[in-house]
C-alpha cells in the first residue's frame, strides 16, 4: 500500500502559521490523468514548487482522504509538519493565494473567483454533454455544446477581456487564477474533440482577447516546461484512454 503524508494535529492558529511558510513542498494525490488535478499541477509548476505526484493506490487510500476523494494535496514545510489540502476548488485558491494569483485586495480576490467559477461551470458542462450521450452520438452532442454554452460564454467573457484591454488578462495586468484556468480548459477543450467534430473554435481571429490569455500562459516558460515534461505526456495519455478519445 503506498503510504499518505501524515497531516500534522496542532492548534487553527499554529497550522496558520504554517501556510506562510516559503519553502513547502507539495504532494498531490490524484488519477494518472489530468482531471481535476489539472490546474493544481499547472499552479505548481509555474511557481517552481518542489512538487510531485504520491503513487496512486486508490482502494487503499480512500478511507485515509478527508472526504474520500480527491484530489488532495499535502504541503510539507522544512521542518517536516504537513498541511492535507482537500477538495480541488479549494486547493486551486489556497495555491493561487500563496502565489500570488488572487490579486491585490478582496474585490479582485472576488472577481477572480467568480470568473474561476464561471469558467469552470464551462467546464464541467462540456464533459456532462459528452458523457450523457452513446459513444456515436458524440460529434452531434459536441457541435450541440459549440452552439449553445461556448458561444454564450465566448461573448461573455471576451467582452471582460476586452473591457481589461486585451491584454492576455482578466485583472490587471499579471497572471491570475482565472487566466490559468481559462488556458487548462481551452486546452482541454481543443484535445478533447470526439471523433466526426469539428475542431473546437478558439483562434485568434474567433476569439482573439481568449486566444491572447490561451498563448500567455502556455508561452510561460515554466508552464511550457511543465507541458513537454514525460509526465505531462503520461498524463495527456491516461486522459485520452480515460475519455476514449
Amino acid at each position: 500500500m503506498a503510504a499518505l503524508p501524515q497531516p500534522t494535529q496542532a492548534s487553527s492558529n499554529h497550522l496558520s502559521e504554517l501556510t506562510k511558510n516559503p519553502d513547502s513542498s507539495f504532494k498531490v494525490l490524484y488519477y494518472p490523468i489530468h482531471g481535476r488535478a489539472d490546474l493544481i499541477r499547472t499552479i505548481l509548476a509555474y511557481s517552481r514548487a518542489k512538487w510531485e505526484d504520491l503513487a496512486f493506490d486508490w482502494p487503499n487510500q480512500k478511507e485515509k482522504t478527508p472526504y474520500k476523494c480527491v484530489p488532495v494535496v499535502y504541503e510539507e514545510t522544512k521542518s517536516g509538519e504537513v498541511l492535507q489540502l482537500a477538495e480541488q476548488q479549494a486547493i486551486e485558491r489556497y495555491l493561487a493565494r500563496k502565489f500570488g494569483l488572487l490579486g491585490e485586495n478582496a474585490w479582485e480576490e472576488h472577481q477572480i473567483n467568480e470568473l474561476s467559477s464561471s469558467i469552470e461551470s464551462l467546464k464541467t458542462a462540456f464533459l456532462q454533454s459528452l458523457g450523457s450521450v452513446a459513444f456515436e452520438k458524440r460529434a452531434e452532442a459536441h457541435a450541440s455544446f459549440v452552439l449553445t454554452k461556448w458561444a454564450g460564454f465566448k461573448e461573455i467573457h471576451e467582452a471582460l477581456l476586452i473591457k481589461n484591454g486585451s491584454n492576455g488578462h482578466y485583472i490587471g495586468n499579471k497572471f491570475s487564477l482565472a487566466d490559468f484556468k481559462l488556458a487548462n480548459t481551452i486546452q482541454r477543450l481543443e484535445e478533447w474533440v470526439p471523433e466526426g467534430a469539428q475542431p473546437f473554435p478558439v483562434s485568434a481571429s474567433a476569439t482573439p482577447a481568449i486566444w491572447k490569455v490561451y498563448k500567455g500562459v502556455n508561452s510561460h516558460s515554466s508552464i511550457a516546461t511543465w507541458r513537454s515534461s514525460p509526465f505531462y505526456e503520461v498524463l495527456s495519455e491516461g486522459t485520452r484512454k480515460k475519455l476514449k478519445i
